[in-house]
């Protein structure tokens, strides 16, 4: 097993509770979320820890989706996720996101904290820095995407 991580900063200038809503609310990731096709929860309820669902979006022209469970909530100061890979289309790996909501003044510090845990041997530590930076990219251009978003107010 090799484990990339990342972390990275994000100002939104948004409250932390219409930075976190938009976040937790699967229905409306469509509304800003890049190839998003659908998003199916698994298990009833409000959203909070334990909830799980399905994204689906369109990369490189096919469907891809993945299976989310909520592993941590604490309305607008703490989301995790865990993206089991086996139930998904990679069909392996665990991927977990940690997502904390700073007040910054009338706005929003987002820091997100990703472990990526990938099975493999020698070929997967070798191409692990690259993986990593492309799961980075990837991650950032989604909470950019979200910032325009909720910076519209919408």
């Amino acid at each position: 097993m090799h484990r990339l991580t990342f972390t990275s900063e994000h100002r939104i200038e948004a409250p932390p509770e219409r930075v976190f809503a938009a976040m937790t609310s699967p229905d409306g990731f469509g509304n800003w979320m890049q190839g998003f096709v659908r998003a199916e929860r698994l298990t009833p309820g409000d959203f909070d820890v334990g909830t799980q669902f399905r994204e689906t979006r369109r990369m490189f022209g096919k469907e891809a989706t993945e299976h989310f469970e909520v592993t941590s909530f604490v309305p607008a100061k703490r989301l995790g996720l865990k993206v089991d890979g086996t139930k998904g289309t990679t069909g392996k790996g665990e991927y977990r996101f940690d997502y904390e909501f700073e007040p910054a003044g009338a706005g929003t510090l987002l820091r997100t904290h990703a472990a990526i845990d990938m099975p493999g041997g020698l070929f997967t530590k070798l191409i692990g820095k690259l993986m990593g930076g492309f799961f980075k990219k990837a991650c950032d251009k989604d909470l950019l995407a979200l910032k325009a978003f909720v910076e519209r107010g919408s």
